[in-house]
């Protein structure tokens, strides 16, 4: 018991020494008017942001003009005439002699003469026709074909022309209600023929008789 109360006394002093110890409280009634100290700490600075410069626009810069390149062949043949050449003034080509009936003579030479015919439309000979190529069949058949039987035939005369042409060409003849006379001559456009030969000369222009005669199967 003594030891009991011993420790309890010594428990009592020491509240009453850290009452005693304590700071003083401050007088004022606590409430919603009392006033609360809050530190707020400083806002920080904030770092500038560095600004982007544009990039400047580079242009390219132009290329320039790159000279013509003048190729310079070694021992070229010089040319022959240019344009406005003064060894061309007064030049006619009207007055030159045409090739083709000097290498028709040539090529005529030796070879027989074409012979007559007839008249031509015109009062002229009328020479038979010599082909330079036959025509074909699928030439013919657009303007032939159910024109006539086999045997019939279709004859007209024509003018010669350069290139074994033929031109200004008329019916002259035709088997009797065939029509072939004028089919005929709408087909000459077609037909490639010599012109005459006399006396070792070929005559273009002048007249031919063509005759056209259905075969079997046309």
């Amino acid at each position: 018991m003594p030891v009991l109360a011993a420790v309890i006394a010594l428990h009592v002093l020491l509240l009453l020494l850290l009452l005693w110890l304590a700071p003083p409280q401050p007088k004022g009634k606590p409430g919603s008017g009392s006033m609360v100290a809050v530190n707020i700490a400083a806002p920080m600075p904030q770092r500038a942001r560095p600004q982007v410069q544009p990039k400047p626009r580079v242009t390219p810069p132009r290329a320039a003009p790159q000279p013509e390149v003048i190729v310079q062949v070694p021992d070229a043949p010089p040319a022959k005439w240019s344009f406005g050449d003064p060894a061309l003034r007064g030049f006619d080509l009207r007055k030159l002699e045409r090739a083709e009936p000097q290498a028709a003579q040539l090529a005529g030479a030796n070879l027989p003469n074409t012979p007559v015919v007839g008249v031509a439309p015109d009062g002229s000979k009328l020479y038979a026709a010599e082909w330079q190529r036959e025509p074909t069949d699928a030439e013919l058949a657009f303007y032939i074909k159910g024109k006539g039987r086999p045997g019939a035939y279709g004859l007209i005369a024509c003018r010669t022309a350069p290139r074994f042409k033929v031109e200004d060409c008329k019916a002259i003849g035709e088997t009797p209600g065939t029509g072939l006379g004028y089919a005929v001559q709408e087909a000459a456009w077609q037909f490639r023929v010599k012109p005459p030969r006399v006396d070792g000369e070929y005559l273009v222009g002048t007249w031919v008789s063509i005759r056209i005669d259905i075969r079997p199967g046309e």
